[in-house]
């Protein structure tokens, strides 16, 4: 019992709201869900799964989703455990408060819409038990908190998913734990494209991707906005980078000759200047624009241009059919004439 309760508080520190089985049995499962961002296609979703049981040691853990996830999604070989103080383990020095891995499954397999952890018979006490030192005894393995990934499907893109996590000891006692139903967003997303001047500076929101003047000249009226950049106009006035749609008045865009033949769209767009999209920039804070954000846009006041873009900057549009409501962010900008974007994009229609 003594193992068990070092066990349970050093994997199964969780808390969340869902349906778990456990029974009378010797054993009990948990979850929580990692991951804060919307849920968008091609993204991991993290989850970690808690397990322990008094009787036997534990054999296997699975999770079923309600639609099988893209290549990708399968529960990691490791748990983790937080050091107590400067420990070495395999060769690798950490100190105290390090997130430190220990492998807790011997297979990890995903076929169709289930994945299945086959369980390490024995792991160092010292998981279980910080008291006793790392590499100096193993214990059959009664507990421990899985890494499940699950990588959202295209099958699943504006409906919901859920997990059915499934836990069986060496006893034959299964638990499972459903998780609630979560919302798949109805947003693309596209990171670190390279727009430069006078090569790949013209945008479709439709492909998500740039072109040269010269391809889009031959692409109908698909170019929502073209990138370009001078420091200076010829009057004298600080100019920087600039976002401009095709029908852009001429006085507004800074370089001759970058709009291509045939387009014409009067793209509606607004800078937002402190709206940091963590899933976009890759970093905290933990803000992000999601569903609800384009589908109460309103951008009936806003110009059909952006001057002065800097670094973080973000700039809000919709395509001039209405098709597609975008979320642009500038992650890197400099002098050299280039800017690299990163974007979310919502259909409208």
């Amino acid at each position: 019992m003594k193992l068990l309760k070092y066990a349970m508080f050093s994997t199964i520190a969780l808390a969340c709201f869902a349906c778990s089985s456990d029974d009378e049995s010797g054993l009990k499962n948990d979850m929580i869900k990692k991951t804060t961002a919307p849920a968008i296609v091609g993204e991991k979703i993290e989850f970690a799964y808690a397990m322990g049981t008094t009787e036997g040691r534990l054999a296997k853990a699975e999770a079923t989703a309600s639609f099988a996830g893209a290549t990708g999604t399968d529960f990691e070989l490791y748990s983790w455990f937080t050091a107590r103080g400067d420990i070495s383990v395999n060769g690798v020095n950490y100190r105290g408060g390090d997130e430190v891995p220990l492998q807790t499954v011997k297979d990890a397999s995903t076929s169709g819409a289930t994945s299945v952890a086959n369980m390490m018979e024995t792991v160092d006490t010292h998981y279980f038990n910080p008291s006793v030192a790392v590499g100096t005894s193993q214990s059959e393995l009664i507990a421990a908190t899985l890494r499940y990934n699950y990588v959202v499907p295209a099958e699943a893109k504006g409906k919901s998913f859920h997990i059915t996590f499934t836990a069986t000891s060496t006893t034959g006692s299964k638990v499972t734990y459903e998780t609630p139903s979560y919302p798949v967003s109805k947003m693309d997303m596209k990171r670190l494209i390279e727009l430069e001047n006078g090569a790949a500076c013209c945008f479709s929101l439709e492909d998500m991707a740039a072109y040269t003047t010269a391809e889009a000249a031959s692409m109908g009226n698909k170019i929502d906005f073209i990138y370009n950049y001078q420091k200076k106009t010829d009057d004298g006035f600080d100019y920087g980078h600039s976002f401009v749609s095709p029908a852009t008045d001429p006085k507004f865009i800074a370089l001759s000759g970058i709009i291509p033949s045939g387009a014409s769209n009067d793209t509606p767009m607004e800078q937002r200047a402190q709206v940091h999209d963590a899933q976009l920039k890759g970093a905290n804070p933990a803000v992000y624009v999601d569903d609800v954000d384009f589908e109460t846009l309103d951008l009936s006041r806003a110009s059909n241009y952006v001057l002065n873009l800097k670094n973080d900057d973000g700039v809000f549009m919709k395509s001039a059919d209405g098709k597609y409501a975008a979320f642009v962010y500038v992650n890197r900008i400099d002098d050299s004439g280039k800017v690299t974007i990163s974007l979310k994009r919502y259909p409208l229609k």
